[in-house]
């Protein structure tokens, strides 16, 4: 049995332990090398999502649009709950887009999240997506819009088309090349280091964005393994229990990086 088999029956191992429903979508991104469970099945997206904001944003400042450096006020009405911190900051408070775009992925600031949906428009992160490909993952609300969400629209995302774009990112291709590095620099710089790094050698480095809402639990990361950057990404729900979830994504991960990330 090769590595390939061995890494896919361990990680259905994993899954078939749970009681709940697991996507999974592994790219070795130097080889070529890929493999999926469930990798097309549409998952509530949660925060990670936010990575496709990330990239139109990036591709808006490349195209001369935007600058990193414009200037966004805090406003009392775009705050809301959940993960972040500007909702405790005084509104009136500046903040670049740069500034925005850290706090949302780097801590998942929803209100800094909202406030660059604002910004570029659902419509067109959505253009942007099925430009690239991504036409099950989409942005159909804010975060915290409850009335959007009871009108039927919500966020919607595949393991495959996520660890797809996490492939053209590292390959620096979804946009220019500075333009790639720097969304791999501020994902490099994630606080919520739970899931995917959690089992991984220490001072493994990795690029990655988590996500939970109710019974979905996700995360989408680049792991730099000695052989080579592996993009991973795993999308739970309906686990009973949030640490089975997140142990789920743990251990698929350690895997990941044992069977293709070493030899």
């Amino acid at each position: 049995m090769n590595n390939d088999d061995e890494l896919s029956r361990g990680i259905e191992e994993i899954i078939a332990a749970t009681d709940g429903v697991v996507g999974v979508a592994v790219r070795d991104v130097h080889r070529g090398r890929a493999l999926d469970l469930r990798a097309d099945e549409v998952f509530p997206s949660a925060s990670v999502i936010k990575v496709p904001i990330l990239v139109e944003l990036m591709a808006r400042v490349e195209a001369g649009e935007l600058g990193l450096e414009d200037r966004a006020v805090l406003r009392d009405a775009e705050k809301v709950p959940g993960s972040g911190v500007l909702s405790m900051l005084h509104a009136g408070l500046e903040l670049t887009l740069e500034d925005l775009a850290h706090l949302m992925i780097t801590v998942s600031d929803n209100t800094a999240s909202n406030m660059l949906i604002d910004l570029l428009g659902c419509d067109r992160i959505n253009a942007r997506l099925a430009g690239l490909g991504l036409t099950m993952t989409q942005l159909q609300r804010k975060f915290y819009d409850f009335e959007a969400r009871e009108k039927g629209f919500d966020n919607w995302a595949t393991a495959g088309e996520l660890a797809d774009l996490l492939v053209a990112i590292e390959r620096r291709t979804v946009v220019s090349a500075e333009a790639c590095e720097k969304m791999l620099a501020i994902m490099r710089k994630q606080q919520l280091d739970g899931k995917i790094p959690k089992l991984l050698p220490p001072d493994t480095p990795v690029a990655n964005k988590t996500g939970s809402i109710s019974t979905a639990s996700h995360d989408i990361g680049i792991i730099y393994a000695p052989a080579g950057p592996i993009a991973l990404a795993v999308l739970t729900r309906d686990i009973s229990e949030a640490a089975v979830a997140e142990g789920v994504i743990r251990h698929i991960a350690r895997l990941a990086y044992c069977y293709w990330g070493t030899s």
